[in-house]
């Protein structure tokens, strides 16, 4: 098995060609095919490993969420990636060049999975020479979109979100620790004891028939709102719906045992016991990360609610032994990046400070 002579710039396409095989495409500098290598499932993580020791070049894959989940479950992390499905979903709707890149399905996102591939399983569309073909052909046709954007913006962005991708699978494959004991203890404290036959924990049943008796309506479902809303009609209470904020803005007795109730589903039906015996394994959640996965650009996840956990839950983000975890938030970040993209130098004086908001008031811009 031989390693190519390293370069500047190097970059090497790895498709999957079907059938537990795949492809390693040496390019140029006009993203010509310089050399190919052929390698079995059995070898890629070894081969991968051995290259990305050696020079760190620029791996040009489908997507992370298939082809980097299979390394990182073999031990081979790589440092750099050109994302060919995420910079597709950029490069196709940009306004900054002239002729964007058509839409195509074969590039669009796929929808995540929950259980990752093995590295025999087939992750192309296409198979053999034609996987070979329309991944290059893909690539060759977002170079030219990022190359007709000359102030090298569109390059960096797709840099920036092939990061993204690749650590959004190392998040997902390292996991979150988590402490199985004191979210079941917490699950505890706040729902009552878990039921033995699957019915609803004691404070849920408690508040349930706070509302009930309320409502006058001893056999109300009251997770069915349609019913739920015509018994709060019989009593006075005008809503259009059950939400929080329409809610509370009644004066009624009925009003706070039905959101406490309210507040107690969501968490036994979001992040309760099924939810824990589902998505912790071995003192790990794993959800899975997407990358610009909202129209915003946003990351999302699929499943878990990685990104909403409820406060009262993250006690049971534990650190592992000898480790600490760090929070940081990244406070107020789109209108710093606003104002640094508009070279608005007078925003980004007012964010110098702790508070960007505060800033802008303390500055006289706006009156309090």
């Amino acid at each position: 098995m031989t390693v190519p002579a390293s370069g500047p710039e190097r970059r090497l396409a790895l498709i999957g060609l079907g059938a537990g095989e795949y492809a390693a495409i040496e390019l140029d500098e006009h993203d010509e095919e310089q050399q190919r290598t052929l390698l079995p499932a059995s070898e890629l993580a070894g081969w991968v490993a051995e290259v990305e020791a050696a020079d760190t070049p620029r791996w040009i894959i489908r997507s992370a969420a298939e082809i980097y989940a299979l390394l990182l479950n073999a031990g081979v992390r790589i440092t750099r990636s050109h994302d060919l499905v995420l910079c597709h979903a950029i490069l196709r709707d940009t306004a900054m060049v002239n002729t964007p890149l058509p839409p195509a399905a074969g590039w669009e996102r796929r929808d995540p999975v929950d259980t990752t591939p093995s590295l025999f399983d087939v992750l192309d569309e296409e198979s053999g020479e034609d996987a070979i073909t329309a991944a290059l052909e893909q690539y060759r046709a977002q170079r030219n979109v990022m190359a007709e954007a000359t102030d090298g913006r569109l390059t960096l962005l797709c840099a920036a979100e092939s990061a993204g991708g690749l650590i959004a699978e190392e998040m997902r494959v390292a996991g979150l620790p988590w402490d199985a004991g004191v979210h079941d203890a917490i699950l505890t404290e706040t729902l009552g004891a878990r039921p033995a036959a699957g019915g609803l924990p004691r404070r849920m049943v408690e508040r349930g028939d706070e509302v009930r008796a309320l409502l006058d309506d001893p056999t109300l479902h009251l997770d069915s709102q349609p019913k739920l809303l015509r018994a709060l009609h019989r009593v006075g209470v005008s809503v259009e719906s059950t939400s929080k904020w329409e809610l509370s803005a009644h004066e009624h007795p009925v009003i706070e045992p039905l959101l406490a109730y309210k507040k107690l589903s969501r968490l036994l039906s979001a992040n309760g016991w099924t939810w824990l015996s589902e998505w912790v394994q071995d003192g790990r959640f794993r959800p899975v990360y997407i990358p610009g996965g909202v129209v915003t650009g946003r990351w999302a996840s699929a499943g878990g609610g990685a990104l909403q956990l409820p406060r009262n839950l993250r006690p049971a983000v534990r650190a592992d032994p000898g480790w600490a975890l760090v929070v940081a938030d990244v406070a107020q970040l789109e209108p710093r990046m606003l104002a640094a993209m508009a070279s608005d130098e007078a925003m980004a004086d007012a964010a110098r400070g702790g508070d960007l908001y505060a800033g802008v008031v303390a500055s006289g811009a706006v009156a309090t």
